[in-house]
């Protein structure tokens, strides 16, 4: 079966869906302590002397990582705009100092932020690790009270993010919400990946659509990784198939990801017809030049099938 390599599945769906161990941690929870060898570059920072003031960045990073020497004068630019506005961009790396060192100081002006050595990843343990995450560069955003409002790739929606807390328009209670409903969406993961689903997991799966009623991309994501995540033993497609017809009413059937996943459910449940023709949709529909090559190869996986 094939899978959508462009999607960005949330990191507790992720992690859930490829483990068996879970997060002790979600977005809405209180940022854990940052635990530093060495200082490279800027002031030792402590997140709580900063509590009712300070918005943190904690970004993970490498000096070998090439996507990461891209973020670095972006996450420059935001310190600069920022600056003078108490927020505070923290680049963390594992490396040896012998390495960092020499990098920061050949980018100079360019990596104007502090810098630090992770003590022996304990802290990418207590935050990359714990949402599942494993990519770099990603970064954390800590809010005032101290707690974890957001969390992404640096270039994909961090400046947005530090606007709308610094002018007040960042809705925490909806990131607490589906802070909560990840939680459930976790548990019931823990069950499906070790086999049938319980009564208390038919009742997880149907909390799980009402409460994630108003965000059409978790339902979509929650659809996505039934349909066709490996590791999972026993899928409910049924349920599957609600949750991915909410996420694309929500839409208006006008988001191509949604539709993929509808035409996926489709195809699995023996609809190809159906299939094919959402498929259609979604590629007419698809403004994203990278995604059109795979709905384009799942159309030819529906049309293979239809043939045979």
């Amino acid at each position: 079966m094939r899978t959508n390599p462009f999607r960005l599945v949330p990191g507790i769906i992720a992690a859930i869906a490829l483990s068996s161990s879970a997060s002790a941690i979600q977005l809405g929870d209180s940022a854990p302590a940052l635990n530093i060898k060495k200082w490279v570059k800027g002031a030792a920072v402590d997140l709580a002397t900063g509590k009712g003031k300070d918005i943190y960045v904690v970004e993970f990073w490498a000096t070998w990582c090439g996507p990461c020497r891209v973020s670095i004068p972006h996450l420059t630019e935001l310190q600069t705009e920022f600056k003078d506005k108490n927020v505070t961009f923290i680049g963390i790396t594992d490396e040896e100092q012998s390495v960092v060192e020499p990098f920061v100081k050949r980018m100079g002006d360019k990596m104007d932020y502090a810098v630090a050595i992770d003590d022996d990843r304990k802290t990418y343990s207590n935050y990359m690790a714990a949402f599942g995450e494993n990519g770099i560069p990603h970064a954390f955003v800590v809010n005032k009270e101290g707690d974890l409002a957001w969390h992404g790739h640096p270039m994909d929606g961090l400046d947005k993010v530090i606007k709308d807390l610094l002018e007040g328009r960042f809705d925490m209670a909806a990131v607490k919400k589906a802070a909560q409903t990840g939680g459930l969406i976790r548990d019931y993961f823990s069950m499906a990946v070790q086999g049938a689903i319980s009564d208390r997991g038919k009742e997880l799966g149907k909390q799980i659509l009402t409460d994630a009623s108003d965000n059409p991309s978790l339902l979509n994501e929650f659809a996505w990784v039934i349909f066709t995540e490996e590791q999972i033993k026993s899928r409910d497609l049924e349920l599957a198939m609600s949750a991915v017809k909410k996420a694309n009413d929500a839409t208006g059937e006008k988001d191509s990801n949604i539709l993929d996943t509808y035409a996926r459910g489709l195809f699995v449940t023996g609809k190809v017809a159906e299939a094919i023709q959402i498929q259609k949709k979604a590629i007419g529909l698809c403004s994203d030049e990278n995604l059109i090559p795979h709905l384009k190869s799942s159309l030819e996986e529906f049309e293979k099938k239809a043939k045979e």
